[in-house]
């Protein structure tokens, strides 16, 4: 269970404060919807570098060291978030929390592929990983305005992560020899790359400035915490149920139901109708990234590297769904730029399916849908 619990751990220490990031930065610092997208996207640029460089690392030079070295700097860098917010201004506490985006980057990789070859189901091990972001996000929000508090009980929960990982046994990896820039990798994984930076990019526009939409039809601070609660809670009763089904079929449910996800948003009028949309979210998150995350791994030896690809995309698309997000918001509302993330996933959904047909695997998930009908 070591590798699950620094799962838990580490995702509620890194993501319980993405519920406070866009109300800091307006409220204590004035910043504009855009220029919270810009922040937003500078994290995740970060952490697309950090992933793809540590990831591959991983692979050629093992998994616990990686682990190891980036919980440190994430625990560390979080408590120096607190700090900026005590003793900083604007500039510090936005260059802080680009970088905790690079520390952040470091070790998912590694851990993933350590719980793969550990022989974790990688269903039930991402199920830890929303749980902890359930956590942290319900956590995070009973504190309420004592940002410092928050800030500083995530660090804790990040030292405590970085323990557990210090006894994790040291194993035998075969070391690989793996390309600056493995095209070969890239290219026999594009279909699962190329669906999830369309999807998710359209997924960040809406992340971007989701707690300030949600405080909009009435949430309060408690309340936001909660509306995440339901989705990453969700997320981990869902992903516990999908280590049984076909990789590519889970990512066209996901993208599927991600579409239909982001629609329901444009319906709601006021906070607690968002709750029934954020259990579909869970279901459609939860089959979009265990189905991806297996479809990279079952097919590949380079685990680290291709889960590093997998976050680097994701990465990216944090970047670009940010900066198009917050200037989207700007420009046509909240559910102006959710119509904009729902034809995205649409997007998305037809160019996978697409590959799958121009391969012949559309064949084989029909007629294993029928076998499990």
């Amino acid at each position: 269970m070591k590798p699950e619990a620094i799962q838990l751990l580490s995702n509620a220490g890194l993501f319980g404060p993405v519920i406070l990031v866009p109300v800091i930065l307006q409220e204590d610092f004035g910043a504009t919807k855009d220029v919270i997208g810009l922040i937003a996207g500078a994290f995740a640029a970060f952490g697309f570098i950090s992933s793809y460089i540590f990831g591959r690392a991983s692979d050629m030079h093992g998994r616990r060291n990686v682990l190891l070295l980036g919980l440190l700097l994430s625990a560390s860098l979080t408590i120096i978030q607190a700090a900026s917010l005590a003793w900083g201004g604007f500039a510090f506490f936005a260059g802080v929390r680009v970088l905790l985006g690079f520390c952040g980057g470091i070790f998912p990789a590694a851990l993933l592929a350590y719980a793969y070859e550990s022989k974790s189901k990688m269903g039930k091990f991402s199920a830890w990983g929303a749980a902890g972001w359930g956590v942290g996000n319900l956590t995070v929000g009973l504190f309420g305005t004592f940002y410092e508090a928050a800030y500083l009980y995530c660090a804790a929960i990040l030292f405590v992560s970085f323990a557990v990982a210090l006894r994790l046994p040291i194993t035998q990896e075969a070391r690989m020899d793996i390309p600056l820039f493995p095209t070969a990798l890239i290219k026999s994984n594009a279909p699962v790359y190329s669906a999830m930076l369309i999807r998710h990019t359209g997924a960040n526009m809406i992340w971007v400035t989701y707690p300030l939409f949600l405080a909009s039809i009435g949430a309060d601070a408690r309340w936001i915490g909660i509306i995440y609660a339901v989705n990453a809670f969700g997320q981990f009763f869902v992903m516990n149920l999908l280590d049984s089904f076909d990789p590519a079929l889970l990512v066209v449910v996901g993208l599927g139901s991600s579409a239909a996800t982001f629609f329901a948003f444009t319906l709601v009028g006021s906070y607690w109708q968002i709750i029934p949309a954020q259990v579909l979210l869970a279901t459609a998150w939860g089959c979009l990234y265990v189905g991806s995350l297996r479809y990279v791994m079952d097919r590949n030896k380079e685990k680290a590297t291709v889960t590093g690809l997998l976050s680097s995309t994701m990465s990216l698309s944090g970047i670009l769904g940010p900066v198009f997000g917050g200037i989207a918001a700007t420009a046509v509302g909240f559910k102006g730029t959710i119509g904009v993330a729902t034809v995205m996933a649409l997007v998305a959904l037809v160019i996978f399916v697409y590959d799958l047909m121009r391969s012949g695997e559309l064949y084989r998930i029909r007629v294993l849908s029928r076998g499990l009908a």
